[in-house]
């Protein structure tokens, strides 16, 4: 028997440090757009903004929270740690759904009871418009830079600013529509409008999220191709106890038993498993190593086992 446990090291190693930075990035420019925000809702007495306002500094503390916890889940692998703390970035992502969720639904009601209201509110189309497109720069800008990286902490939090953009676009042609036509109903529609986008693509990016963080296989095609190709190999007689799950939605292990016609094409079948799980991505891989015979002794052995039971 024998084992082999070999790390695949393509180019992402970088990757922690450039999402540290990302999303520290984005934190700041959120905070700051979101106290110009509340700021300018006030003035221009728009539901919407505020509503936005309240949503981003949501979006502040989550993508503060993901900060602090990317930057722990870069640290390498200790004693008590041995893959290390990268799936910290998981629990970040999990959080962040779920404030942004949080907020939609918030934004959502008031936004209906606002609707309902006999009292009808007169924002400000002009001040508006210049917020929005204030918004769509500074939103969009942070947007692009977290769009590049990997991690699922990354992915998560350019929800937090994709729809706070597409958001904004929706704002400014609402807000032309209230300068020219006085359509008033068009704020707090824009709003609710929003807040429902918002929660059906974080519900995806959320049961994403749970899935890696319950060690579910991150890519099942991709791993079944990756077995068919092993077990068309001539000295492969079979793999089994095959298990592939990701630390963080970048970096995945990947474990299994390949049983051998010849256990002298041990190495070599090693080697050429390490390059067909190169498809699987950024991998840490290991494999055990069996023999026919030692296979077969095992079933037979589970076998006479059951039939006793």
């Amino acid at each position: 028997m024998a084992h082999s446990h070999h790390p695949h090291h393509h180019h992402h190693h970088r990757t922690p440090d450039g999402s540290v930075r990302n999303i520290g990035m984005a934190f700041w420019l959120n905070l700051l757009f979101a106290t110009v925000e509340l700021v300018g809702g006030w003035y221009t007495q728009s539901l919407a903004v505020m509503s936005d306002a309240l949503h981003d500094f949501g979006d502040a503390i989550s993508l503060g929270l993901g900060y602090f916890l990317q930057i722990k889940s870069s640290e390498g692998p200790s004693e008590n740690f041995s893959y290390g703390k990268r799936r910290l970035s998981l629990l970040s992502a999990f959080i962040s759904g779920m404030v942004i969720s949080g907020g939609a639904i918030y934004i959502g009601y008031v936004s209906l009871s606002s609707l309902l209201s006999d009292q009808e509110r007169e924002p400000h189309g002009l001040g508006m418009m210049g917020l929005a497109v204030f918004g769509i720069a500074v939103n969009g800008f942070a947007a692009w830079k977290l769009s590049h990286g990997q991690t699922q902490n990354e992915k998560m939090m350019s929800w937090h600013l994709l729809e706070d953009v597409l958001g904004w676009i929706a704002v400014l042609v609402g807000s032309l529509l209230i300068w020219l036509f006085g359509w008033n109903w068009l704020d707090p529609a824009l709003a609710l409008g929003i807040s429902v986008f918002v929660l059906i693509n974080v519900f995806k990016a959320l049961s994403s999220t749970i899935t890696l963080f319950l060690q579910g296989n991150p890519d099942p095609n991709a791993l079944r191709d990756f077995r068919t190709q092993v077990e068309e190999l001539p000295e492969v007689y079979e793999t089994h106890d095959v298990h592939f799950w990701s630390l963080d939605g970048v970096r995945h292990i990947l474990s299994l038993h390949a049983v051998l016609h010849d256990l002298k094409t041990a190495e070599k079948v090693k080697e050429l498993i390490r390059t067909k799980a190169q498809v699987l991505g950024d991998c840490h891989v290991t494999i055990e190593i069996e023999s026919t015979a030692e296979h077969c002794h095992n079933d037979c052995e589970h076998d006479h086992e059951h039939h006793k039971a």
